[in-house]
């Protein structure tokens, strides 16, 4: 799909939602401050997609994040706003910890698990983490933010396709009280090695 068709659909799908969460659009020089703020660029498609569409608050998962100063961000982010977010997140002690270089906060899933843009990569991949006990993995769930987009606009339901069922653990239903087997999943996707952008 063209990128000016997807934004189309996109703005459609945000006026007929009548959402009081999403944010009106910000503007080119918001966003070359939030670049400059940061040292990084954003990708052609997001920029265009806060600045034609709206700031955040829309979108999969619990919405995609807005930009300062009146953009959109989840409050499980902890942060004032997106740029906030991005520099305490680079600046952790634990380098296991620490968010790398170029990877945006998108979205939030619940649960502590966020997806980014890579604003560093070709395509602009979305990339969602996956918490380990002693560190943070990251997986690329779609090699392009266009594609991502495409996909959620079309009615795919981004957090099962990024999903597999890996297996099965026996346990009780905490509602039912009634033994249950749950499925176990992991990321689906490309492990990335990022080690040399933490």
């Amino acid at each position: 799909m063209k990128e000016d068709d997807l934004l189309q659909r996109i703005r459609g799908f945000v006026e007929a939602s009548d959402s009081s969460v999403a944010c009106p659009p910000t503007t080119a020089a918001a966003v070359a401050a939030f670049e400059a703020s940061l040292g990084l660029r954003l990708p052609r498609l997001y920029a265009r997609l806060l600045t034609e569409v709206g700031n955040g608050g829309f979108g999969p998962g619990y919405r995609i994040m807005g930009i300062p100063p009146d953009g959109y961000v989840d409050s499980d982010l902890g942060a004032v706003d997106l740029g906030a977010a991005y520099r305490e997140r680079r600046t952790c002690d634990d380098p296991a910890w620490r968010t790398p270089e170029g990877l945006l906060f998108l979205c939030h899933w619940g649960c502590g698990i966020f997806s980014y843009v890579d604003t560093l990569s070709a395509g602009a991949a979305v990339v969602t983490d996956d918490a380990l006990p002693e560190r943070i993995e990251y997986v690329e769930t779609s090699s392009s933010l266009a594609g991502w987009l495409t996909d959620w606009i079309e009615g795919v339901n981004l957090w099962e396709a990024m999903h597999e069922v890996v297996g099965y653990r026996d346990g009780v239903n905490p509602f039912t009280h009634k033994p249950h087997r749950f499925p176990v999943t992991r990321l689906r996707g490309r492990r990335l090695d990022l080690e040399d952008r933490r």
